[in-house]
């Protein structure tokens, strides 16, 4: 008989143990979103792209994001220059941007895929080796495709995901996350 009585009592010495002892869950700290800020009061026609574009990249990716506002990357819209597009960096939160509308029309590429590409260098993309992939919108190329590619978006979570742009520790750097060199034209 004192058997009987001893086993449901551990067993509820058990449970209750196991309540007390169980290791209770913690959240995981919120991953710090850094913000760029682009000013698009000079990209005249182009700003409702620039918008757009900036839309694009904010719909792909999570740890960081394109603001509208002053005091970061400066958008510019002119009639000539070297390339479709340029930007002063890659992998920034300052800088500007360049677009040149009669280089634009020649490139034969669609003007929001342009003004994507552009961002992305600022985002910290380089150009991949495949020049003219449609599928890569850092390929540049006569391409209508303004998004992204799967790759293209996880490159930039991790640049600006990492430890070194949180400022939390000094992180990996993967300004080199296609194999060309860095090169701020389309």
């Amino acid at each position: 008989m004192f058997r009987l009585k001893l086993v449901p009592a551990l067993v509820a010495l058990g449970v209750a143990i196991g309540s007390v002892a169980a290791p209770t869950a913690i959240a995981a700290p919120a991953q710090a979103v850094r913000t760029i800020y682009y000013d698009s009061s000079r990209a005249a026609e182009l700003a409702p792209q620039v918008d757009q574009a900036a839309q694009i990249w904010n719909n792909g990716v999570t740890s960081v994001r394109l603001v509208k506002g002053s005091g970061g990357v400066t958008v510019t819209t002119a009639q000539n220059g070297s390339a479709p597009g340029t930007a002063s960096c890659v992998g920034c939160t300052r800088g500007q941007i360049y677009f040149y509308r009669n280089q634009i029309t020649q490139s034969g590429a669609g003007t929001l895929r342009v003004i994507v590409h552009e961002f992305g260098h600022i985002l910290s993309l380089n150009h991949p080796s495949d020049i003219g992939n449609c599928d890569k919108v850092m390929a540049g190329g006569r391409c209508d495709n303004p998004n992204p590619n799967a790759a293209e978006r996880a490159a930039v979570q991790r640049f600006w995901s990492s430890p070194a742009r949180t400022g939390t520790t000094n992180g990996p750097d993967e300004r080199g996350v296609h194999e060309a060199p860095a090169k701020a034209a389309v």
